[in-house]
């Protein structure tokens, strides 16, 4: 089995049947199931499609801490991905509802659920800086599926990113690129037109997705090329947000 897509999909399975079952299996079990894929490293993909057409664009705008980001990322974006990756191209932008403030030339930042998620949030920043874009990606979908996010970051890297240490992602976080990071990320969601009212944001190919909408069947259905088998499959999802404005 490919491991690409096995470890996050027992995790999703693990979610799906709720908390208790979510922490059963420790990242040190998990650890060891990445290892059967020779010295933990991901296996190489099962073959995918040549494309037919360009890829569908899917760009989220979240926060780390908030539950609705969490669990738009991990259960309904991840599922996705797993489903239909070969026609998707998903960009993270981890910033949300934060505010920036330049303070004497420096940028400070006010988070919508405190100084914890500010630092998560250049977490991520960094992995993303740091990692190449799909392994990045599983590494921060493997953070956000547990609620002690600062302790899973280092089994996450030990998963998916064996080669990168972990004072390389917090150096990064807690200096001066970790700030730089973060600005840009301001800077790309200030940028939005409509401006954002709301985490998670999702743009799809350039428009915000409603509320109403379902990502898998959004993506199948605006895909020009030839569609993938699993895009005759319907389903529906009840989205939780984290809205703006916030004392």
């Amino acid at each position: 089995m490919v491991l690409a897509g096995f470890l996050p999909f027992l995790a999703l399975l693990m979610l799906l049947q709720g908390p208790a079952a979510a922490h059963a299996s420790p990242p040190r079990e998990l650890h060891e199931v990445a290892a059967t894929c020779k010295a933990g490293i991901l296996c190489p993909q099962a073959p995918i499609k040549n494309l037919s057409a360009l890829p569908v664009n899917v760009s989220l705008y979240y926060e780390s801490l908030c539950g609705g980001c969490r669990g738009f990322l991990v259960r309904e974006l991840f599922p996705t991905w797993l489903m239909v990756q070969e026609i998707l191209n998903i960009t993270l932008v981890p910033y949300g509802n934060a505010q920036e403030q330049n303070v004497s030339g420096k940028w400070e930042f006010t988070c919508q659920h405190g100084e914890r998620e500010c630092l998560l949030n250049k977490v991520e920043a960094c992995l993303l800086d740091k990692l190449e874009k799909t392994t990045a990606f599983l590494t921060i979908v493997c953070m956000e599926e547990m609620d002690d996010m600062e302790k899973n970051l280092k089994p996450c890297l030990q998963i998916y990113a064996p080669e990168v240490s972990l004072d390389t992602i917090t150096e990064c976080a807690m200096g001066d690129r970790g700030t730089q990071l973060m600005h840009a990320n301001a800077q790309l969601t200030d940028a939005l037109q409509p401006p954002h009212e709301y985490v998670p944001w999702v743009v799809v190919n350039g428009k915000p997705m409603s509320e109403q909408d379902e990502l898998l069947s959004l993506v199948c259905h605006l895909y020009q090329g030839e569609k993938p088998d699993v895009c005759q499959i319907g389903t529906r999802s009840q989205r939780e947000v984290c809205f703006q404005r916030w004392p």
